[in-house]
């Protein structure tokens, strides 16, 4: 969707080799071949790379993983961003004290608190991550369409004080205008 807005926006898209397969079928439909990437791999063993990317999404992965597993993915992700690039981590957290819970924080943390190694996270660990990856945590977002749901960005300084090609957008389109 945000290739299709962004005309010069290109994307990798890392996912496990069987994810992959499937995912190409989809990306040869909708016609975005030469804008959109797909990558087989594994995050928790694989190199990300070295200053490659502006961006890096991660999407509701943190839960199936042990804290140390998580802290190693969040400080190979930093070293993957270019300088002013972007982490953002969008997870189902777990809540700070009882009268933040929610149904599907709760159900969810139980749920893959008995299914995987770990369970939820919250916002505050996740940012505690970034920080140790040498990032500048942003101000959480909570997202209202997915109660229990929250976005955590870190920013990697910029040595020379230059905006990214992020910052450069977010500057470029009127705050009105940014889906």
């Amino acid at each position: 969707m945000l290739c299709r807005l962004h005309l010069g926006l290109r994307s990798v898209v890392f996912d496990l080799p069987e994810a992959v397969v499937h995912a190409s079928q989809i990306l040869a439909q909708e016609g975005m071949g030469e804008r959109i990437v797909h990558r087989a791999g594994n995050a928790l063993t694989d190199d990300l790379g070295n200053e490659e990317y502006d961006l890096i999404f991660i999407g509701n992965l943190l839960h199936h993983f042990n804290e140390q597993v998580n802290r190693d993915l969040v400080k190979r992700s930093a070293r993957a961003l270019r300088p002013g690039g972007y982490l953002v981590i969008e997870e189902l957290q777990r809540v700070q004290s009882p009268k933040e819970v929610g149904e599907l924080g709760a159900l969810s943390n139980l749920y893959f608190a008995v299914t995987s190694e770990a369970g939820t996270w919250s916002m505050q660990e996740i940012a505690d991550w970034q920080r140790e990856a040498n990032l500048i945590p942003r101000k959480q977002i909570q997202l209202f369409t997915a109660p229990g749901a929250g976005i955590q960005a870190a920013l990697k300084p910029t040595s020379n004080g230059k905006t990214s090609v992020v910052e450069r957008h977010r500057q470029a389109v009127p705050r009105a205008q940014r889906k």
